[in-house]
């Protein structure tokens, strides 16, 4: 196999993937807030339902989240009485147990078949033979990631049936929706792993994570409006203004008024199209992702991605595999 087609492939695995995990995130988001609270709040709710006296640190690690992020939700949660914080000997320790309350929020957020969440779509479409393929591939790179703990807190999730109401279910199916849920976590972990490596680096480009995606999109589909950006990026319009107005301000795109009321059309400057090669070739290339691979044969790449771009058909992310061939037609062209 040619370098260039590797490289294809490791960069579709990426974002296939990522699209894929963010399309049912915000849908399950959007789900779980009309019971009053966020997902990401849901799930330390979750975490801590699964492992009873856990340190905020603990948290932060398997929740894929820095140590300040969690804080923030810990006092709102405590603030709402859905968890508390038990005293340890060393004072500045806590640890985090729920309520009745917390307990009963993990309750109404059971998902089911009435409330449309995506993941329901994708049960039937894979075989158990497929399904396992994927998350035999997934945990072969997680471990690499050094993430195994991932693994306990998947299992016991499943095990305690916290996600899913399975009521009704007969047991092959019951056991397709346990392991639909293990590829979502693995998924999760996955991408927000590259993210959190690629994060740091970025800092040298004085660019956030979030800005640099924008860029992408915006070289891949040139004129885009910002609420076409919005619908890409799974970002909300007030997030996309924002990381609109940082990027215009830092010269790396350029915008005007679009017939659209409050949005604008959107290319991006030559000072940003030097920014995401000078990125590409000496942050993405050398990314935990291209070690993680190295022991996976190029067929199981390529059949992991036939899965995955199946996957993302069925949630109707339309464009994901023009943005993949779009964005790697730029890098071959610039960076190789």
């Amino acid at each position: 196999m040619k370098q260039s087609e590797y490289l294809f492939n490791i960069h579709s695995l990426y974002n296939i993937a990522r699209y894929a995990f963010l399309k049912i995130e915000s849908n399950y988001a959007r789900t779980v807030e009309t019971s009053g609270i966020t997902l990401p709040q849901l799930r330390i709710l979750w975490i801590i339902k699964v492992f009873p006296g856990i340190s905020l640190s603990n948290v932060a690690k398997i929740g894929c989240w820095s140590s300040p992020t969690v804080s923030n939700m810990i006092k709102i949660l405590i603030g709402k009485k859905l968890i508390y914080k038990e005293e340890t000997i060393n004072k500045k320790v806590y640890r985090f147990q729920l309520t009745e309350l917390g307990d009963l929020f993990i309750n109404i957020n059971k998902q089911n078949k009435g409330k449309k969440i995506y993941l329901f779509d994708l049960i039937g479409i894979f075989s158990h033979k497929e399904l396992d393929f994927i998350i035999e591939i997934f945990t072969k790179i997680i471990i690499k990631e050094k993430k195994e703990f991932i693994f306990d807190y998947i299992a016991r999730i499943n095990e305690m049936n916290l996600k899913i109401d399975i009521t009704g279910y007969d047991e092959n199916t019951i056991s397709i929706i346990k392991k639909t849920i293990s590829v979502y976590n693995l998924l999760r972990t996955f991408i927000l792993t590259i993210k959190s490596n690629h994060s740091e680096p970025l800092k040298e480009f004085n660019i956030t994570y979030a800005q640099l995606r924008a860029l992408w999109i915006i070289e891949a589909f040139p004129g885009i409006t910002s609420s076409e950006l919005s619908e890409i990026s799974f970002w909300s319009p007030s997030t996309v203004h924002v990381i609109v107005k940082n990027l215009y301000c830092k010269q790396y795109i350029h915008k005007e008024k679009a017939l659209i009321k409050n949005a604008h059309y959107l290319d991006i400057s030559k000072l940003g199209e030097i920014l995401i090669i000078e990125d590409y070739i000496k942050n993405q290339k050398t990314l935990l992702i291209f070690e993680e691979l190295k022991d996976i044969s190029p067929n199981d790449i390529i059949s992991l991605n036939h899965l995955l771009v199946k996957m993302n058909n069925k949630l109707g992310n339309c464009k994901t595999e023009e943005y993949v061939k779009k964005t790697f037609a730029i890098i071959k062209d610039r960076a190789f």
